[in-house]
């Protein structure tokens, strides 16, 4: 959503709404004569589509930073001028025979003209890149378009008439051609909304959006107008009225448009929906549609077209849907795996991969409510020179060599744990009593010797104290500080054991 600043007085905006406004009056109103009406109504629409090639023009100029902007209204200036160019093939008619089927709707140089524009504007739309990169998305975008495209041709050909006059190639030339132009430019009208609505970029500002909708849904309309209906002068002058407010509503959206890249106003986005009501839309109007034409129809070809384009937009809901289930399926096996990392990064050492002190805690806590817990303390010895001699990678490697000789020396089901530092703890629930001083000697042993890091050898050592409590007699914190001050302990006494002095006689 884009918020517009109040404009101030704009005259050409202001003479581009007035000249639909008073031409829908004088049309439908007038007592003009039908050849009088048919001319006018050309020199009217060469003037309000050369207004709207002009501005088309001027927003891709205002748009040249932004390039997919520029080359959109490009195309858009392109088609206008296609379209004057019909004006002034029709006013070369007109001249010649105002009141000709030729002059009134269309000559076949004109319908020629109409086509390439069509051709035009389709290729520029198509050449808008969508908002989302992801190709999944845009697959699911794809589905979407083509369903409301596919109600969208279901409702266009059933309000298609067949062209009078017997089967020739002059009438498959007309046949193409009205097809073209009547339902094709519906289709592209259709096109177009259904992209800017579901690619979540729209190029233009609110109000200009508004009113390009609005044009390319009364233009659309008009051109699935039979072309009889156009001979009937009751009717006739309204609809040239209507076609002239159409072209008019394309020009003012240029303007509009102009204004608003000229004077921008902050962009207020809101979240977007991860869905779009279109295709349910589409599929209720083909539904809807088919129910009555079987209602007052019964099975006519007209009816079976209806239920085979139903059918058509039906399945690529369920085929829309299928590929929202598993998209869905997809996102909840991410947001697994996302909650299983973080997780484990919450109660692991980012360095090691052992558990962490708030995970020791825990299991120690656990364990001790189910019977009798031995904890290991340890502590490398001498660590803090490795760091000063060889630098923090090397003691980095030294933890986790230690870590991986810890893990390999305690039972299955034992839980290894850096506690931070070079300090680590082993938690061994229900191990015997007689096995205690056993596995303090196994880690001990294993913690012992040398780490090859780089070229140099590394010596590596631990003390290792361990406290065993169980239900009632102990908490976490308190058992793992007994832990603590036995491991201490060990480590004194190897201080007091290296200042011994050595017997010579022995």
């Amino acid at each position: 959503m884009i918020m517009e600043r109040p404009t101030r007085a704009d005259p050409i905006l202001a003479a581009l709404v007035a000249l639909p406004a008073v031409s829908v009056a004088a049309f439908g109103l007038g007592h003009a004569s039908p050849a009088a009406q048919v001319g006018m109504f050309w020199v009217l629409m060469a003037t309000v589509q050369s207004a709207a090639v002009l501005l088309s023009w001027q927003v891709a100029r205002l748009s040249a930073t932004r390039r997919p902007e520029r080359r959109l209204f490009e195309s858009f200036a392109a088609t206008a001028g296609l379209l004057v160019l019909g004006d002034l093939v029709q006013l070369g008619a007109t001249f010649r025979d105002p009141l000709s089927n030729g002059a009134i709707n269309g000559t076949g140089a004109q319908l020629v003209l109409i086509v390439v524009a069509i051709v035009v504007l389709l290729h520029g739309l198509l050449r808008f890149p969508l908002g989302s990169p992801d190709p999944a998305e845009r697959r699911r975008l794809g589905i979407d378009s083509a369903t409301v495209m596919a109600a969208a041709t279901t409702v266009s050909l059933y309000t298609f008439t067949l062209p009078d006059g017997p089967h020739s190639v002059g009438w498959a030339v007309t046949l193409a051609a009205s097809l073209l132009v009547q339902p094709g430019l519906f289709l592209v009208v259709i096109f177009a909304m259904v992209k800017m609505t579901l690619a979540g970029r729209s190029p233009f500002s609110r109000a200009a959006g508004i009113l390009y909708a609005a044009c390319a849904l009364l233009q659309g309309g008009l051109q699935a107008v039979p072309f009889s209906v156009y001979l009937d002068q009751d009717v006739m002058p309204w609809l040239y009225g209507l076609n002239v407010v159409g072209s008019g509503l394309f020009a003012v959206a240029a303007r509009v448009q102009a204004r608003h890249i000229a004077t921008p106003a902050p962009r207020v986005r809101p979240a977007r929906r991860p869905y779009s009501l279109l295709p349910w839309g589409a599929v209720a109007v083909v539904w809807a549609l088919t129910g009555t034409v079987l209602a007052l129809d019964g099975l006519t070809p007209r009816s079976w077209l209806v239920w085979g384009g139903t059918t058509v937009t039906t399945i690529l809901v369920v085929v829309r849907q299928r590929a929202a289930f598993r998209h869905i399926e997809e996102l909840l096996r991410e947001r697994d795996e996302l909650a299983a990392r973080l997780t484990h990064l919450a109660y692991h050492d980012s360095l090691t991969g052992l558990a962490n002190r708030a995970l020791f805690l825990h299991r120690l806590e656990q364990a001790l409510a189910a019977g009798p817990v031995t904890v290991f303390h340890l502590d490398l010895d001498a660590f803090k020179p490795v760091n000063d001699a060889h630098g923090h990678a090397a003691g980095d490697r030294l933890l986790v060599e230690a870590g991986i000789r810890m893990r390999a020396a305690v039972r299955e089901g034992d839980l290894v744990a850096r506690l931070g530092g070079d300090e680590f703890a082993v938690l061994a629930p229900q191990l015997p009593a007689d096995r205690r001083a056993a596995l303090t000697d196994t880690l001990t042993d294993a913690l012992r010797g040398t780490v090859r890091i780089g070229t140099a050898d590394v010596a590596l050592s631990a003390s290792v104290g361990h406290a065993t409590g169980g239900p009632g007699t102990h908490g976490p914190d308190g058992l793992l500080h007994e832990a603590d001050l036995a491991m201490y302990a060990v480590k004194d006494r190897r201080r007091e054991r290296s200042r011994e002095p050595i017997d010579a006689s022995r």
